[in-house]
């Protein structure tokens, strides 16, 4: 009896311990998006179709390769990612013996930690995994966690092209608690008496609320700022450097991508269906004269702000749905210009967008984003809003016309004497 015991042992020491030999994979080219986790983290869809091979989270980042030694082995993984991450595992098993899969476990992020991310910095992820109840082996990698404000648009993986401008729809925040405050300038400013989105059932009053608020900008000194590129670089990764709604707000500059995305948020907030548009190197705006969608105009944002000359001839449109007695001097001739130059070429370039291969146009539908779970950034409350009080431009005007007024009395006083 001893003697088989004892036999017993030496063959279990004798039988080789299957160790995991495994590749970790650290994002994409080992860089992590802030933006792009906390905005697609309750998305209902794939970024990208999802191969057999594949295990656990269809759209996850940090994850391993490993080539199964059996038929159904069993995988057991755990990531950890310091303080951007609580401890996250999957236990599944792999099909077939030789076969190389990817593992994804589905990332606990916490968001908190990668909001807070104002520049890029590198953090190092810690991978464990266990095949068929052998040893956990271990492996790290540093990645570099991207700032916040930089958006990922398209992403080389392998032989794949992965489209991921849908991240910009997470800059639109239609809930910031700035928008209401920058509506209520606009009602100061007197253009509309309020805000009702498409309850006229009116294009022209459609159009007169979109007035209001790119005037309510241009009377902010609102300028275009073009500020772009990101700190981080990547070869594989084509991205962008996009402001928070309170820094373009409160630092009055704005890029293409940043002045789409604030107009946009301000539609949205007042029930104006809007969207972004993309074209190669570029970012313009676009919204609905109605409820049903029938008829679309779009917006160059860069000319915010831009001194313009009215055209001699203003579409019928535009001008019947502004009253003379209501357009500024200065935000008029420049919303007239950028209404017709965004419609121009948002209509020139219908084929494109409806063309697969042109990668590079795209129309971002924030309607359709939400709807698939994409959602904003969330403000955090750090910023304060920067209030500019319009009544008080115009005392100051009333005061210059009255001082000129009684300028030209005491002279004509002087003449009578």
């Amino acid at each position: 009896m001893k003697r088989c015991i004892w036999s017993l042992i030496v063959c279990l020491l004798a039988t080789p311990t299957l160790r995991a030999d495994f590749t970790p994979i650290a994002g994409w080219d080992q860089q992590l998006f802030p933006s792009f986790l906390i905005g697609t983290a309750a998305i209902k869809s794939n970024f990208s179709e999802v191969p057999d091979n594949r295990l656990g989270d269809p759209n996850g980042l940090l994850g391993v390769e490993v080539v199964a030694t059996q038929d159904n082995s069993k995988i057991e993984v755990t990531v950890e990612f310091g303080q951007y991450a609580e401890t996250s595992q999957f236990s599944g098993w792999l099909p077939k013996q030789g076969e190389t899969y990817t593992v994804f476990p589905k990332v606990k992020y916490r968001f908190e930690a990668l909001s807070q991310c104002a520049q890029a910095t590198p953090a190092t992820v810690t991978y464990r995994v266990r095949l068929d109840g052998g040893p956990f082996e271990e492996k790290s990698a540093t990645v570099t966690v991207r700032s916040i404000q930089d958006c990922p648009i398209k992403v080389q993986v392998d032989d794949e092209v992965v489209d991921t401008s849908l991240a910009f729809a997470v800059y639109v925040n239609e809930q910031h608690p700035f928008m209401d405050k920058l509506l209520r300038e606009a009602l100061d400013i007197g253009v509309v008496d309020s805000f009702t989105g498409y309850q006229a059932q009116s294009a022209n009053e459609v159009l007169r609320q979109v007035y209001a608020i790119w005037d309510l900008l241009v009377a902010r000194d609102v300028r275009y700022s073009s500020i772009t590129t990101t700190a981080a670089d990547s070869d594989q990764i084509l991205s962008q450097n996009v402001r928070s709604l309170e820094d373009t707000v409160n630092n009055q500059q704005a890029n293409c991508v940043d002045g789409s995305v604030l107009l946009v948020s301000l539609l949205r907030k007042i029930d104006i269906e809007s969207f972004l548009i993309l074209v190669p190197g570029h970012c313009y705006a676009g919204f609905f004269l109605d409820a049903e969608h029938t008829q679309a105009l779009a917006i160059e944002t860069t000319l915010i702000g831009v001194e313009a000359e009215e055209p001699d001839e203003v579409d019928a449109l535009l001008a019947e749905s502004v009253d003379a007695s209501q357009r500024d001097e200065y935000s008029w001739p420049s919303f007239v210009q950028a209404i017709e130059l965004g419609t121009h070429n948002f209509l020139s370039s219908q084929e494109k967008f409806q063309d697969e291969s042109e990668a590079d146009y795209h129309i971002i539908d924030i309607s359709a984003a939400r709807k698939l779970g994409v959602l904003p950034i969330p403000y955090r409350g750090k910023e304060k809003f920067v209030h500019f009080d319009h009544s008080e431009d115009l005392s100051e005007g009333d005061s210059d016309d009255e001082e000129e007024e009684d300028e030209e009395d005491d002279e004509d006083y002087e003449e009578g004497e």
